[in-house]
Parts: C-alpha cells; sequence; structure tokens
C-alpha cells in the first residue's frame, strides 16, 4: 500500500490570507494523524486552461477547492471543480 497521497489544492495561494496556510496545515495534520505522507501543491485557477490541465488534475489522489475568493480565475476554478465532479474525484471544497 502507498502511504504517499497527492493533493493538488484549487486556488491561487496568497501568503496574507491565514486560511491559505492553515490549509496546508490541515492537510499535514491529517496526514500525520493517519500516517500518510502528503505532496499537496496549489493550482493557480488561470493553469485549468492550459491543453494539458485534464491530465495534470488526474495526476492527483483528490483536490481541495481553496477558500479565497475572487480568484484570478472563476471560470478556472469551476472548470477544476467541474473535473472533479463529472469523474468522481475525491474533492473537498473550503
Amino acid at each position: 500500500m502507498n502511504n504517499r497521497l497527492r493533493i493538488g489544492i484549487l486556488g491561487d495561494f496568497t501568503p496574507e490570507f491565514h486560511s491559505h496556510h492553515a490549509t496546508n496545515a490541515c492537510l499535514q495534520h491529517a496526514a500525520d494523524k493517519l500516517g500518510f505522507a502528503v505532496d499537496s501543491q496549489w493550482l493557480p485557477t488561470p493553469s485549468s486552461f492550459k491543453p494539458d490541465a485534464e491530465d495534470a488534475l488526474a495526476q492527483y489522489d483528490g483536490l481541495w477547492a481553496s477558500p479565497g475568493s475572487p480568484y484570478k480565475s472563476m471560470a478556472g476554478m469551476l472548470r477544476g471543480i467541474g473535473f472533479a465532479r463529472t469523474r468522481g474525484w475525491p474533492f473537498v471544497a473550503t
């Protein structure tokens, strides 16, 4: 069994947003408690329009839609959410 999870965080990381640091800490805390290693990566909302966006999203074990609107691209956020919802991909939104 692989104990390493890859989580893609849909959102535009902003160092001034406490909630963005809390999202990172939450993932690490949960992984530590469950005995998993977690690799998380923030995925800027405009990246959902890259030609290989679906392949890139499929590399993650789960996706998290971050708090912090307005996003650089609301359409990009919705596209990332749509990817998860139409495929039954593990998904959390805050």
